[in-house]
């Protein structure tokens, strides 16, 4: 029998040890000054915070001084999940579509946006054009893709609990469409830097990593692990622009590859989005061309086409009836030994061997396949992402630019930003005449970052 007297009373002296132990942990992982008196600057004696891309002899320089790394209040108390709080700073006009309504943002894209055409024009790729941090929000691409995946929880754990290949296909489809809108933002995300990457989870434990693989051309690699390892989806993306007069068309080319636990699996990839009205009319943002979903082990395909309606040609008149946010689309059995297509309309097709459903709905709306509706952005909230509190060092929250542009410091932002880049383009050089690898093996290479990191 223990003695009720004789309880272990806390030690003062060791409460003491264990404060001045983690506040100097804070210090020496970037969290907490490391000396002056301003939370938000890491030192003014050091050039760069513990886990910065540049290289750790940098001097001091005052006029873009080293931030401490975000709280995990402000790391994490950021995310959207009311329709009206995703689509905040858009309108929908009646055609259809997001227009940008957000004068303020507007107001700072006037003049970069012309700017972006020359150098386009002039032959840069994405990866190359320079622009100022005012069109940037604060987030990288490596970020800003995991918007498309919020619905993983909910339909993928659905779609792994089906035993009908046909179901579980519909599913998948009701994943993709449903996170389209949850990715359309009126600012620009930081392009991802070579080796960044990220970790994190949703609120089921369903996990999520990336890693930015190439710089030319800009490519990340992907795996998510669903909640009790149900299912898995990786593949990459490989980012692009295509201009034209009046508009760009942003693409996200690659593989989704989704495999579940019992062996079934499902690919599919995205369409493009287009912004119209870059130097007239009004600013549009919506998904734009084919869109297209697999099982090959059961010979089953799926095409949706966006903004189907529209006219043919510059002069083309828009289908009655029809707003640009819609899509039209089925569900079929292909012909043996067939080809995959690639067409802009479903009349174009020629693999069907049998239709399965027809496919309607708009991706601010929702999916509808044969009678049953899906998805309805009304009815569905998307889940939010928790980043990982001890990631790798290359994980994109370290990013100094993206740190202080969330702290509304715009000019310091553009001063690391432009170190960044410089680093980036010294990096370059030293791998000059070595053969970057295929996305292939850089796919691979995650794979087992991935593995380690499990």
């Amino acid at each position: 029998m223990i003695d009720e007297f004789d309880q272990s009373v806390p030690d003062p002296m060791n409460s003491e040890i264990r404060r001045l132990e983690d506040d100097q942990r804070l210090i020496s992982e970037g969290y907490n000054p490391k000396d002056g008196n301003d939370p938000c600057i890491y030192s003014t004696v050091v050039g760069v915070p513990p886990k910065s891309f540049i290289t750790t002899n940098t001097s001091y320089d005052p006029r873009c001084p080293p931030p401490t790394y975000f709280t995990e209040l402000e790391l994490n108390g950021c995310h959207k999940t009311l329709k009206s709080e995703v689509l905040e700073g858009f309108s929908i006009p009646p055609e259809g579509g997001l227009a940008c309504s957000d004068k303020e943002v507007l107001k700072r894209q006037s003049g970069v946006i012309s700017s972006l055409v020359k150098q386009m024009i002039k032959n840069f790729s994405i990866e190359k054009m320079s622009l100022p941090v005012r069109i940037f929000e604060p987030r990288s691409m490596s970020d800003r893709v995991v918007d498309l995946w919020r619905f993983a929880p909910r339909y993928l754990s659905e779609a792994s609990m089906k035993q009908d290949p046909v179901e579980r296909l519909k599913l998948v489809m009701a994943f993709a469409i449903s996170g389209l809108y949850c990715e359309m933002q009126q600012l620009k995300p930081f392009n991802p830097l070579l080796g960044e990457t990220l970790e994190g989870k949703f609120s089921d434990g369903t996990r999520v990593y990336l890693e930015h693989t190439s710089h030319h051309p800009p490519t990340s690699v992907f795996y998510i692990v669903g909640a009790g390892n149900a299912y898995t989806m990786h593949g990459h993306y490989v980012y692009g622009v295509e201009m034209s007069t009046n508009s760009m068309k942003i693409l996200q080319n690659g593989p989704n590859n989704v495999e579940f636990a019992d062996g079934g699996k499902a690919t599919f990839r995205y369409s493009g989005v287009k912004v119209h009205g870059l130097m007239v009319g009004k600013r549009m943002v919506y998904p734009s061309g084919p869109m297209t979903f697999e099982d090959p082990a059961n010979g089953i395909r799926a095409l949706l086409i966006f903004n189907y309606g529209k006219g043919r040609g510059l002069f083309g008149f828009r289908k009655k009836g029809t707003k640009i946010d819609d899509f039209d689309g089925i569900i079929y059995y292909r012909k043996q030994g067939a080809a995959a297509e690639n067409v802009d309309e479903l009349k174009d097709l020629k693999d069907v061997s049998k239709v399965i459903a027809k496919v309607s709905g708009s991706w601010l709306k929702c999916l509808k396949i044969g009678d049953d509706v899906l998805w309805d952005i009304d009815q569905v909230q998307p889940d939010v992402v928790e980043y990982t509190r001890n990631p790798l060092p290359s994980d994109w929250r370290f990013r100094e630019d993206l740190i202080w542009l969330r702290r509304n410091s715009m000019v310091i932002s553009q001063e690391w930003k432009n170190r960044l880049e410089a680093e980036q383009r010294r990096d370059e050089k030293l791998r000059k005449g070595k053969v970057l690898p295929h996305c292939d093996r850089e796919y691979e290479h995650a794979l087992s970052y991935i593995d380690v990191k499990l």
